[in-house]
């Protein structure tokens, strides 16, 4: 993976000292003592029935950083630490121990900023014998370690992922009431429209919630707090509206209050406002070094998918320029999110001599390029988890009439696909309709005939899992009418 630390290791002691701990695995004892003079010992905590989660990170690590700046497992040890129910316990491993405590502070040399300022659980500097013991390979790695001693690969998980892995699947349960919050409210502006927030409570505690007090900010302005009363038992859940907004950016929302008692549950979340496209654009992907981390989708305005590419779809095909066609909907608001699951986004070469990917939407009419919907460069340096941008289609353009001679939209999704695909067509008039796949010599691998559909939307489910990895060319007729497509199956 990406750090020089694995590289070394490598060299110094062959790639088989570099395998993960498998999740079930019994966690290694350590005792150490943070930088406040503090020792703790892993199995102590553990008989105590307490959850513990181990950081491993770097100081000089851009997605460590990202990660600890986005206040995940802060939050996760203000609401459950020993300040909060005290049933989980987290802490920062510094595992490289060339740094210093220089960079620890942000004054160092091999630093990405002020890791005590920005981290509220204990710190262990010179580390790298537990990371060792853990038989890890890459930084940041989080596990999850239950009071039986087992743990799992956690990640760079939601607040929500953390939480389900630290109480259910650990037998361990949270003392008093303790409100679970998940945003579920709109995240995109189309056209200045106004957008709704809200939240869902979910109640993972032994107590019932009577009350609450929640914060918002909206790009660092305070809103109206909204209060919530009622009867929310252990189990129960409960969609809490937080007010109806105009203004796109950064909206902060804050648990601060429950049941009478101090509370601090955080979360942010990117109202993206729209950009304008026309009706036909072509997504390009320029994969860096480390293409199984990425994947991107299209989805309309009730979250349906009409195009992407699943995280792993481009496993094996570093350094690959990949194009989709994509027809939108006149008029219509979309979101286009594109995810790197390690968090730095398609910059390569921040990591050794690696070209670095790139992301576009192209708006096209016919074969001519028109305008940039997107343009996203690696080589700008810019690191992201999730890149999220609004789309209006509010102009109409064509499609080359070669690529689709259906006058309705043909999509495959996810495109490129690992052994399984959906294809999407719309039927301008209803007809006998037929899909063929040629292999690139010619010979047909799929030969369906779907017999009479009506009118309208279908979807037609693939699979090539007893295909090999490669090109396909697909054609859809309907109606005497054919359109043919470039496929990929990555399997």
């Amino acid at each position: 993976m990406k750090q020089f630390y694995m590289l070394f290791a490598a060299l110094t002691f062959g790639l088989s000292a570099l395998a993960q701990l498998p999740d079930g695995s019994t966690a290694p004892d350590f005792t150490a003592t943070d930088i406040d003079g503090n020792e703790w010992n892993l199995y102590t905590l553990l008989d105590e029935g307490k959850t513990v989660i181990l950081d491993f990170s770097a100081t000089w690590c851009g997605p460590c950083w990202n990660y600890a700046n986005a206040g995940i497992l802060e939050d996760l040890y203000s609401t459950f630490g020993p300040n909060g129910t005290d049933d989980v316990m987290v802490f920062y491993l510094e595992s490289d121990d060339t740094t210093t405590a220089a960079d620890l502070n942000g004054t160092g040399t091999a630093t990405t900023g002020d890791w005590v300022s920005v981290t509220n659980f204990p710190i262990i500097d010179n580390a790298g014998n537990i990371f060792d013991d853990y038989s890890n390979a890459y930084y940041p790695t989080i596990y999850t370690v239950c009071p039986d001693y087992t743990l799992v690969e956690s990640g760079q998980g939601t607040f929500e992922q953390h939480v389900s892995a630290a109480f259910a699947p650990c037998d361990n349960s949270v003392n008093g009431a303790a409100p679970l919050m998940t945003y579920n409210g709109e995240t995109s502006s189309c056209g200045g429209a106004e957008w709704a927030a809200s939240t869902e409570i979910n109640n993972i505690g032994s107590e019932a919630i009577t009350n609450m007090v929640l914060s918002i900010e909206l790009n660092g302005a305070m809103q109206p707090d909204v209060v919530w009363t009622g009867n929310l038992n252990t189990g129960g859940s409960e969609v809490v509206e937080l007010g109806t907004y105009s203004e796109t950016g950064t909206l902060d929302v804050t648990l601060v209050e429950v049941n009478g008692e101090d509370w601090e549950a955080h979360q942010t979340i990117d109202i993206v406002g729209s950009v304008e496209s026309t009706t036909y654009v072509q997504v390009r992907v320029m994969t860096d070094n480390w293409p199984e981390e990425t994947g991107w989708v299209i989805a309309d305005s009730n979250g349906n998918a009409v195009a992407g590419s699943d995280v792993g779809g481009y496993t094996n095909q570093a350094n690959t320029l990949f194009i989709e066609d994509v027809t939108l909907n006149l008029n219509e608001c979309y979101t286009f999110t594109m995810i790197d699951t390690y968090g730095d986004g398609l910059y390569s070469s921040q990591w050794g001599n690696y070209a670095d990917g790139y992301a576009q939407i192209v708006k096209m009419d016919g074969e001519a390029e028109i305008g940039f919907v997107l343009d996203y460069q690696g080589a700008s340096g810019v690191e992201f988890s999730e890149l999220v941008i609004g789309v209006e289609a509010t102009s109409t353009t064509n499609i080359d009439e070669e690529e689709v001679a259906l006058e309705s939209a043909v999509n495959v999704y996810p495109n490129p696909f690992n052994g399984n695909t959906n294809l999407t067509f719309t039927a301008t008039d209803a007809g006998n309709a037929t899909v063929v796949v040629y292999n690139l010599v010619g010979e047909r691998v799929i030969d369906m005939n779907l017999g009479s559909v009506s009118a309208g939307s279908q979807t037609v489910q693939l699979d090539f899992t007893s295909m090999n990895a490669g090109i396909y060319l697909l054609s859809v007729t309907v109606a005497g009418e054919t359109s043919t497509l470039r496929v990929t199956n990555s399997h």
